[in-house]
């Protein structure tokens, strides 16, 4: 075990990765760490802040134009971590960036970064969010051009979300994740004051997703009339299912869809609990959006 903080000989937590080996667990003392960036390659690595949040800050661009810390080791373990001011130069800077392997996040922290959690597409990457917060990573879209996510998941093996909260995206959607398989259940995600996400739940790509007893809230700002986007970008995946069920679905005014469905998948909607949600369901305009299964029925009736 590797014990870090201003009264121990490992001062910062990169020092102590840097030493770490092969299931090692490293404790950083709660309190602020500025601008220390790290890479973490080893496997079954277990980090965790101790007697409150170790928090990791960034005051400046990010050397390597990633995230404050980028991971690589199988079974890497982030407890009790705090992550704020991810910027790099592309305007995807991450608190932290699952770039292989696989990881499990536990009363973690990120907020007021460009990007809040971000990963890559390797396809035998698997990731567990839990009892973890992600508040507020935006950035100027109208002047950057870019946009920002509080969670972005990658073409992944399987994406988990448990027990925490998405809050206050802008813009960009509160949770994004192109996943083989996503499972978001027992959370919270919503639009604040007067910032709003596009979507709530993006799941561009398809795959076998279940969304499951949240609390998902849509402000009036909202750019989007649903609150679940599904199949937008095209279906990437073989075997494709969505499931939503035993959540509750708050819409503030206006218009607004629980889901819209962009793919051809029948979505199995269950036992929502909905405030001033006009439908569950819209087809989506994209290429298996409504249109296209209008002229598809036509043809099937021509033949």
């Amino acid at each position: 075990m590797w014990l870090v903080g201003p009264d121990f000989m490992l001062k910062t937590p990169s020092a102590a990765i840097k030493v770490a080996k092969n299931g090692d667990t490293i404790k950083i003392l709660s309190g602020v760490y500025k601008n220390d960036y790290a890479t973490i390659n080893q496997n079954d690595l277990t980090i965790e802040g101790v007697d409150g949040f170790a928090h990791l800050t960034s005051t400046g661009l990010i050397p390597g134009g990633k995230a404050i810390w980028v991971v690589n080791g199988n079974n890497v373990t982030l407890r009790n971590l705090e992550f704020s001011g991810a910027r790099v130069a592309d305007k995807n800077g991450a608190g932290v960036r699952l770039q292989n392997g696989s990881m499990t996040l536990d009363n973690d922290y990120f907020h007021d970064n460009e990007m809040g959690l971000l990963t890559s597409n390797r396809p035998t990457i698997r990731l567990v969010v839990k009892n973890s917060e992600f508040s507020r990573n935006i950035q100027d879209y109208p002047v950057t051009n870019e946009l920002s996510h509080n969670i972005y998941v990658g073409a992944i093996a399987q994406f988990i979300m448990e027990n925490s909260i998405s809050r206050g995206a802008e813009y960009g959607h509160a949770v994004k994740s192109r996943a083989r398989n996503t499972i978001i259940k027992n959370s919270r995600i919503f639009d604040e004051g007067k910032i709003s996400a596009s979507y709530l739940i993006d799941l561009p790509n398809g795959g076998v997703a279940l969304i499951e007893n949240n609390y998902l809230y849509r402000n009036r700002g909202a750019q989007n009339t649903a609150l679940i986007s599904y199949g937008a970008e095209g279906m990437k995946y073989k075997r494709n299912a969505l499931t939503i069920q035993y959540n509750t679905a708050i819409n503030e005014a206006g218009m607004a869809f629980l889901l819209r469905n962009h793919s051809r998948v029948k979505a199995k909607i269950i036992e929502n609990r909905t405030t001033n949600i006009t439908a569950n369901e819209i087809p989506g305009a994209g290429m298996a959006g409504l249109w296209n299964r209008i002229k598809s029925k036509l043809r099937e009736l021509l033949q």
